[in-house]
């Protein structure tokens, strides 16, 4: 490996981890990501042959236990936290499950970076659910930016019955935890966070069937996997490669310094997706579910991801994202059919 800026990326083999390491090493840096087994890592390159030989795994089976980065972190420039707990649906006991991973994960890692000097800056990805009120109607027209909160208490999260309500929480804890700790502790580096939408695009990731789907990616498999469903959304997302990216510029922004950075594509409306495939792929009809014309509403909340734009964040257009993501999940589908 080169003697270029070292930065060790959490959860590598993850699905959003994955796409930045290849962003990383696409934009000339050298990466050490961190994996809970050597055979995910193999597989990651197995399935990514450009990362061969450019990424160095290093084990960490449980990021909550005690110095769990505590030797990964050395001779690191930067740090990129992806890895954090994204699920919802059967969580039986929030506190265990989701807010003690999201926030013991991301303190450990700022401890241990106050013990390596070369660390610069801590990027940590969050996510707009940090920011949204879904409690809220959602068709209210609110524009959400960088200031807003998601107003859930930590007495709501324990106790919550709803999945999802304790997933927003885990997620807001954990960024204002990495904050205060900055903020008291005052170590010789920085943080920021990237607060994504729903997340989507290409798995390029280890898996081991189409049920073991990213949480995000299941959405558009539900619409393109000839079980006809048609279940009828409206949501905010980004491509996973332009959240990627994200923490590229996060990490190289002198600006960014301890600031939160909003990553959203647009709306995402499960009609115009099945619209968009059927277009583009008319021998797929079979497959690619009935759009059930419900009208888009512009009253929908949405997310100003102008400040993003502003440091030079090119989006991918929705249908380039629907298209690829589609294209990539019928692959990944046909290869599971091969091998089993």
């Amino acid at each position: 490996m080169s003697d270029q800026s070292l930065v060790l990326v959490t959860g590598v083999t993850g699905f959003i981890g994955a796409h930045v390491a290849v962003s990383l090493i696409t934009n000339g840096y050298r990466v050490r990501g961190t994996v809970r087994s050597m055979e995910k890592a193999e597989e990651l390159v197995r399935l990514n042959p450009e990362l061969k030989d450019k990424v160095d795994f290093v084990l960490v089976k449980d990021i909550i236990a005690p110095n769990a980065f505590k030797d990964v972190v050395k001779d690191c420039d930067y740090i990129c936290h992806v890895a954090s707990p994204f699920f919802f649906e059967s969580v039986t006991d929030n506190k265990a499950q989701l807010l003690d991973p999201a926030h013991k994960g991301t303190i450990s890692v700022l401890e241990a970076s106050c013990n390596e000097p070369k660390v610069k800056r801590v990027v940590i990805t969050s996510s707009t659910v940090a920011i949204c009120d879904f409690n809220k109607h959602p068709f209210t027209g609110y524009t959400y930016t960088e200031k807003d909160w998601n107003p859930i208490s930590y007495e709501e999260a324990l106790t919550t019955k709803n999945g999802f309500s304790a997933y927003c929480a885990s997620k807001k804890f954990a960024e204002i935890a990495a904050r205060n700790f900055v903020k008291e502790k005052q170590p010789h580096f920085d943080m920021c966070t990237v607060n994504p939408a729903l997340v989507v695009g290409p798995p390029i990731h280890p898996m081991s069937n189409m049920e073991s789907l990213n949480t995000s990616d299941r959405l558009l498999w539900s619409l393109i996997n000839g079980s006809k469903s048609q279940p009828s959304t409206q949501n905010i997302h980004v491509d996973v490669r332009d959240i990627a990216y994200a923490h590229v510029i996060a990490m190289e922004k002198p600006e960014l310094s301890n600031d939160r950075m909003i990553v959203s594509q647009g709306p995402l409306v499960t009609n115009d997706v099945c619209k968009i495939l059927r277009q583009k792929f008319p021998d797929l009809k079979e497959v690619i579910s009935e759009p059930t014309d419900v009208p888009f509403n512009d009253k929908h909340f949405k997310v100003d991801n102008s400040y993003s734009k502003s440091f030079g964040l090119q989006y991918h257009s929705e249908k380039q994202t629907f298209i690829d993501t589609a294209t990539k999940l019928w692959e990944r589908a046909k290869q599971f059919a091969l091998t089993h």
